[in-house]
């Protein structure tokens, strides 16, 4: 009897105790956090939105009330981040409050708490701005654009089209860039919350959960193709509309002109360029050709 007792695992004493195994309610703060932004303040921004998302860790961890509203006042300090990569950062700090409601001496992981917050918060905003902000964001007009060009709709090219355009396919050009851009951040969402909480603690946790470099690449690549694509369509559709006689020679110069433009400014950022060189770049190019083929924009296209 004596043998058993010994080999028991001692208790956390009850203010320490975590019901339901202690694990965070992932679901719980993945639906909540959806309203990071709800309370967005000038003083301390997402600090009442962080705290939200977090509060069902914090109500499982710390089933002392006066733990819990110590717990509560850690987390309304400031916090600013890209709302869809905050997710990072909540499953690291519900990872380092479990560790702290577990702990005989929670100090270490509260003192190192602050820091790592910030550090994630700080990290994970710069990645998600050019990601969100930077790439998906435009993409959407451009897949709204496409949908309504694969479906015959040029209204946005020509405001005075008369033709009668169907509202399912009014409505299915911004509802496919907004399907796309949702599903991204949903996903984000939750495979962070989930790579947070898997490896928190540390001040780059899931900073290598994806090639975040390859990624705003690839993005960037799938922009300049939409961007092209459109640019193709649109002076395709204007050189037809306006150039029903002229030559196919003529024709084609006016689709090539904004193809070469991209192609100039691609080439110019993907050597490290800056945007101020690479429409340098551009007006220097169409001043040289304007002027050794006689080409007059202005009664090129109008």
């Amino acid at each position: 009897m004596a043998e058993n007792e010994a080999n028991k695992t001692p208790a956390r004493p009850a203010c320490c105790a975590a019901p339901d195994g202690g694990k965070a309610p992932l679901g719980a703060m993945f639906l909540r956090s959806f309203f990071l932004q709800a309370a967005w303040n000038y003083e301390r921004f997402q600090n009442f939105g962080f705290c939200f998302a977090l509060e069902p860790a914090l109500r499982r961890f710390y089933p002392d009330p006066e733990r819990l509203k110590e717990a509560r006042r850690r987390h309304l300090q400031i916090v600013n981040t890209q709302p869809y990569m905050a997710s990072f950062v909540l499953g690291n700090v519900a990872r380092l409050e479990e560790s702290a409601a577990a702990a005989a001496d929670p100090a270490p992981a509260l003192k190192s708490m602050a820091g790592v917050k910030q550090a994630l918060a700080t990290s994970f905003a710069a990645i998600g701005d050019r990601i969100f902000w930077g790439r998906l964001k435009p993409m959407t007009a451009e897949i709204c654009l496409l949908v309504w060009a694969a479906g015959g709709f040029y209204g946005w090219l020509f405001p005075e089209m008369d033709a009668p355009v169907s509202v399912w396919l009014l409505m299915a050009g911004p509802l496919a860039g907004i399907l796309v851009y949702s599903a991204v951040s949903v996903y984000t969402r939750w495979r962070g919350l989930e790579a947070g909480y898997r490896c928190g603690g540390s001040p780059n946790c899931a900073l290598d959960a994806a090639n975040w470099p390859r990624h705003i690449k690839l993005l960037s690549a799938a922009g300049f193709v939409m961007a092209l694509a459109l640019a193709m369509i649109s002076f395709g559709v204007l050189a037809g509309a306006s150039c029903l006689s002229c030559s196919p020679g003529r024709a084609a110069l006016k689709i090539a002109l904004p193809v070469a433009v991209l192609g100039l400014h691609r080439l110019c950022r993907a050597a490290g360029k800056s945007v101020f060189f690479a429409v340098g770049v551009v007006l220097a190019a169409s001043l040289l050709v304007f002027s050794i083929f006689g080409v007059e924009p202005f009664r090129l296209y109008l």
